[in-house]
Order: C-alpha cells, then structure tokens, then sequence
C-alpha cells in the first residue's frame, strides 16, 4: 500500500536501510515507527521468544498488521489466522477474513465472515456490505471468464513497470505520460526508511501508441526532490501542475505531505514549487485533482475532522488564490479511505475507496458530480478491480478508438499479483460484448389425437392437444444415450438448448398410447450471432384401441392395395406397411395380429382364402423388413366383416355415404348404376387392419411445424 507514503503517514524519521538496522533492534519499536517490513521480521523473533499464549497472540497479529501494511496479503492472512487460533481478539478473524478477500478468495472469506459474526452479531450491516461485495467478486469475474459476457480487458504496461513501485498515471500534453516510481534512476541519495525503497520521483515517456511507450526519464523541472514526489494533476493547457511532496532534511520535525503548485513559465521551464496552506503542518494531503474548469481543486487530506481516514476534499479558486478547502461530504467519503481523485471529460469523478463496498483492498469508484454535490457512486467491477490496491484512474479520449469496437479505455494502478513490482500501472479497455453464435432451443409437445369419435381410432380426427402425464426423451438418432427426459403436464411442453447441425431424435410415451417419435434437425436452421432461434416439433401419440363390445380395438392400415382376386401386395402399399413396421420397432413390446378383409364378390370360401393370403403378404413384409414373426399374427376373414364407414365418404360422382353405413353387398348393389361409385364400395370392404396382442405404446411422426428467431436483448 505504497500509496500510505504520500497521504497518510506522516514520515518521522529519515535514516538510511543500514542505520535503521543498526539502530532499531526490537520488533515493537519496529512496529511502532511504521517501518513494517523490518517489524514483519524482527517481531517473528519475539514470537518464537514468546512463552504465554496471550502474548505470542499479541505479536502474532502485529505481525499480521505488519505484513498487510506491505501487501503481502498472504502472509498476514497466515499470522492473523495464527493470532486466532492462539486465543486473541475476534479481531483476528475478521481480518483474516479481509485477508483472504484480498487474495480474491471470497468463498472462504465469506466463511470467515459469517464466523466473525457468531462472536459479534451487532456488526451484521457492516458485515453483510462485505459479505455482498464478496457475492459481486465472484459473480463479476465468472462474468468476465466469460467468453460472451467479457467486455472488459486489462493489461500490463510492462514497458513502464519496473521491479519498484509505479502508479498514478497523467496524459502530458496529449502524447506523453507522467507517473511516480521509486525506482532506481530516482533522485536522493538515501532510500526511505518505510519501505526500505528509493524515494518516488515523477518520471515521463512518450506515447507510441496505448500500450507502448518510449524508455521513461524524469521528468524535468524542480519536482524530484530529495525525498518523495509524486501524483500530480495538471490544468487543461499544461500550464499548471499540481503535485505531492513529503519529506525534508529536518529530523526534528514530523514531515508531512502537502500539495504543491508550479506555473509554466513564460520563457520555458516551470516556475518553483510554492506549497498550498490549505491546513496546519499537522496531516497529510495530496493526490490533488483539478474540475474541468480549472477552478475547484479536489485533493485527499487525513483531517482529524473528517469521517475517518482520508477524506476527498475540495476548494474553490478564487482570484486571491485557492480559498479554505472543505470536506466534499459523506456520499463519497466514509470511515475508511477516499483517494486519488480524477475527473474524465465528461465531468464524471473517479476516485479510489477501501470502504465503499468493494473487492478488497482500495477499488476505483464512479461519481455523478452535479450542483457541487456528489451522487451514483458506483463500483468499477472486476477486471479494473480486484482483491488488492487498485487506484489511479484515468481516461484516454474517446475520438482514439473511433471505427473500433472499444467503448472507452484508459489507465489504471494496482498492487494486484502478477505485475513486476508492488504497484504497477495497467491499461484496460471496455468493449462491445463478443456476439455469440446463435442460440438454438428447441421447445417441444406431446400431443393426443382427438377423434370424432372418442372411442373409435380409426375415426376422423378433428386436431390434437397436449397430453397431459406424458413422458418426452431426447437422444441422437441411433443412440441410446438420453440428452433429456421429462414428465410432461397439462400444458405439453419441454424445452431444451440444443447445438447446431445435429439431428435430435424425440419420444413420447404413456401408459394405454403407443411409442411415438420424432425426427428435428438444426442443420438447415440459421441465425444471426446473438440471436435465439426458437425450433418447434411435436410428438402425436396415438391411443392403443380396446376391444368394445364383441368388436375388437383394430387399426385400419390405410392405402393398402391388391390387385383385384391376388393376395399380392402391390407397391403403393408399402409406405403405409413402413409406418407399420417403424411402431413396431419404436414399442418393441408390441405383438399385433394382421387381419385382411375381401369385398362381398366371389364365393365365400375362395374369399376366406384370398384374404388370409393377404394377411399373410403383409406379415412377410414385415419379416422381411427385420421385425420378429413371433410378434405377427393373421388372420383373413374374407367378407364376413363389412366397413362400417366411421366419416361420411365423398364418392366419385360426388354423392355423400353417411358415416355410420354399413358396407354390406345389398348396400352397394344399390350404387351398381354407376360403375365408379360401385368399385369405390367395393375397395373400401377390401382393407388390411391390426389389433394389438400385447403391448407398450406407438408412432406418427410429426416436422418441425415452425421455426421462431427472438432477437437476443
């Protein structure tokens, strides 16, 4: 948390990295002083010395409070964890927990959390804001692993990052960029004693282009001093520049950071630094920021007045010079701390919180700032946050990515794991979200025949509706594998997300109703990335007739022809016997026996013949298409049975015979005037039929009746 250095702590003691060795050797006055990573070492001596619990409990969390303070978030989590458990404060926990919310383990941070709450209930609102934030964590990034939900890209400058610390980015006449570092070119000859680092200093590189950048060099001026420089803001035309200094030669006197102006000079070069009396010598400020007009100035300031921490403060120019600063309010300033503030050139504020809910660690913010008061704060997500540091931010101009699918981009800083040092600056860009290819879902129902007569099968049907308590599978053609399977309700409907250029195979089944399939396809289906494309196909089952009376349940095969006096069956035939033999193979459970019927011409003994040859004709069709003869029944009744007509048929000269006449060889003779109106009788008696033996269910395959593209939203 390098960024303490220029706002927060007041730095007491200049000594070089050897005389603060030499000089503290005990880890409390370590601690005490701040200078944490030689506490972080020397306590962990005094630990092992450490005999009572109580004690060794103690040191423990300052060793935990020690290595937080330098972002080694793991290892404090570690020591924070061993101060628990050896008995101190329910303090521990809960920063074990921020710890491990730091390190972008929300899962287990948010057990944590819940466990701190068993020993202090009365912090439940401010621990449900954690543990929410936790909740954001992990569904932001799962949204960002998203490979159609991703729109935000973050990457490392790696041409500007160095082993040391480099933050705070600033656009320098429109093709340069200032930031802060303390790494080895900086100025002074000693290195701070905090850190044990070089002193930051302002350093400028040329843009090439968004992500590349010439070698870095200081930045010329009177601005890396001694001791630390950094995080500044400039006014619109580079004229003036606002900057962070901390730090003197006097070691009697605690230094703190102040805010410092220079004004380019007429002649070249900039005027000397003149430092802001905005309060006392006695708290930090810094990180300033300049309002698109250039006449407020918004800075961070650890004022002992504030709500806690650092808070945003602002001051008005006035044509004196800057007037009293004041507190910017509670909307944006908290308990915790707000810093780094930045206005984009829409007059949008960003500023970096550790207590506005966020991932862990400092998070880059956004505020409406309108009639001088602040509003909408809202959290940048994950990927420009994270479990650590993250602050900085600035905007590139937009009229860059013009023609591109990038909606805004710009720079950022964060002491987030993986970059090359402790602070490191990141380039990120939002973008339009990655189109999908087209969704395909396929809806499907299983539907009933509904017949004109409910109890007769073989009547017209007059439409069909869902059928409730149904069962629908999905699988590949020629697989047995199911992909879905569902219990149908009154409604009829599934609904299933299925790829695109594949056949799907669908089977409707229920108790007194033959086996049913249906054959969808998505390989002619298209649609637009983005897109939803909705297929629809249906499943018609048809019931298993019963036997009524002393009349058995029978199915009527339709179109099943024979030449007149020959048992042979002829080819227009067999489509109609291949939906026969497609039932039995979709209910291999199903026996059926064939029944053949004659007309009334001939004697009835050659008739009785003729008709159980071609009961028989059938049966060895369906032997020879593959289906067991022990499944197969006939049985020829020559003309005792005659049609009885369950519709009213429409004969050639265009006479109606009502439903319900019986097709005996009285009843046609009454036709025999007109030859065609005869034989039409006559073929309607001539008729292949089956009836169930035993049983489990059946067919009628049904298209894709229809197919919807939603647009996607």
């Amino acid at each position: 948390m390098k960024w303490r250095i220029l706002i927060l702590s007041a730095i007491s003691l200049f000594f070089t990295a050897c005389q603060v060795q030499e000089n503290i050797q005990d880890g409390q006055t370590a601690y005490k002083l701040k200078k944490y990573k030689l506490a972080a070492e020397l306590l962990q001596k005094d630990f092992n010395k450490a005999e009572l619990p109580d004690e060794k409990s103690k040191i423990a969390f300052q060793i935990g409070e020690s290595y937080a303070n330098n972002n080694n978030y793991e290892n404090a989590g570690e020591w924070y964890f061993k101060a628990y458990d050896l008995g101190y404060e329910s303090e521990a926990i809960l920063q074990y927990a921020l710890m491990l919310k730091a390190q972008e383990k929300y899962e287990e941070a948010l057990k944590e959390f819940e466990k701190y709450l068993l020993e202090e209930p009365y912090r439940r609102p401010e621990m449900t804001l954690e543990m929410d934030a936790c909740k954001n964590g992990i569904a932001w990034k799962q949204r960002q692993e998203n490979e159609y939900e991703r729109d935000t890209y973050v990457t490392e400058i790696t041409t500007l990052n160095s082993g040391d610390a480099d933050f705070n980015p600033v656009i320098y006449q429109g093709d340069k960029l200032i930031f802060t570092s303390s790494r080895d070119m900086s100025t002074g000859e000693n290195n701070d004693s905090w850190t044990g680092d070089k002193y930051y200093d302002l350093y400028v590189a040329n843009i090439k282009d968004v992500t590349s950048f010439s070698a870095p060099e200081l930045f010329k001026g009177p601005f890396n001093a001694a001791y630390n420089d950094g995080t500044l803001a400039f006014n619109k035309d580079y004229s003036e520049v606002y900057f962070t200094r901390c730090g003197s030669d006097d070691r009697k006197v605690d230094d703190y950071c102040g805010i410092y102006v220079s004004n380019y000079l007429p002649d070249g070069g900039w005027s000397e630094p003149v430092a802001l009396p905005f309060f006392d010598d006695t708290m930090n400020i810094g990180t300033p920021c300049l309002s698109l007009d250039g006449n407020t100035l918004f800075f961070a300031a650890t004022n002992p007045d504030g709500y806690g921490g650092a808070d945003i403060y602002m001051s008005r120019r006035t044509e004196s010079g800057w007037d009293a600063a004041y507190n910017a309010g509670q909307v944006i300033n908290t308990s915790g701390n707000e810093v780094f503030p930045y206005f984009d050139s829409e007059g949008v504020m960003y500023f970096s919180s550790d207590k506005h809910p966020g991932l862990g660690g400092l998070d880059i913010f956004s505020a409406t700032w309108k009639n001088n008061k602040f509003s909408n704060i809202k959290n940048m997500e994950y990927p420009i946050n994270s479990g650590a540091d993250d602050f900085g931010l600035i905007l590139l101009d937009k009229k860059q990515f013009i023609n591109s699918d990038t909606l805004n981009a710009g720079y950022f800083s964060s002491n987030r794991k993986g970059g090359m040092g402790d602070d490191d600056m990141y380039f990120f860009a939002k973008t339009t979200k990655k189109l999908r290819p087209p969704v395909f879902v396929l809806k499907g129902t299983v539907l009933e025949k509904v017949y004109l007569d409910s109890l007769d099968v073989n009547s017209t049907v007059l439409d069909t509706i869902p059928l409730d308590k149904s069962i629908a599978t999905l699988s590949y053609p020629n697989e047995q594998t199911l992909l879905g399977k569902w219990n149908i309700g009154d409604e009829g409907i599934f609904s299933i997300q299925v790829d695109s250029l594949k056949e799907y195979k669908i089977t409707g089944m229920k108790e007194g109703y033959f086996n049913n399939t249906t054959y969808v396809t998505t390989k002619t289906v298209k649609g637009k990335p983005g897109d939803t494309v909705v297929v629809y196909a249906s499943v018609v089952l048809d019931k298993i007739p019963i036997a009524i009376g002393e009349k058995a349940g029978e199915i009527k095969l339709k179109n099943i022809y024979y030449d007149y006096n020959d048992s042979s069956l002829r080819a227009e035939s067999f489509p109609e016997l291949d939906k026969l033999v497609k039932l039995l193979n979709e209910n291999p459970g199903l026996n059926i026996q064939l029944n053949s019927h004659t007309d009334s011409r001939g004697v009835d003994k050659y008739n009785q013949k003729l008709s159980r040859g071609r009961a028989n004709s059938v049966v060895k069709y369906l032997i020879e298409k593959g289906i067991a003869a022990e499944r197969l029944t006939f049985k020829g009744f020559g003309e005792s049975s005659p049609s009885t007509l369950t519709s009213d048929e429409i004969l050639p000269d265009g006479k109606v015979v009502p439903k319900g006449s019986v097709l005996t060889e009285a009843f046609i003779n009454t036709y025999k005037s007109n030859k065609d109106n005869f034989e039409f009788l006559h073929q309607l008696n001539r008729r292949t039929t089956f009836q169930v033996t035993s049983a489990t269910m059946n067919i009628e395959s049904e298209d894709a009746d229809e197919i919807i593209i939603d647009k996607a939203d």
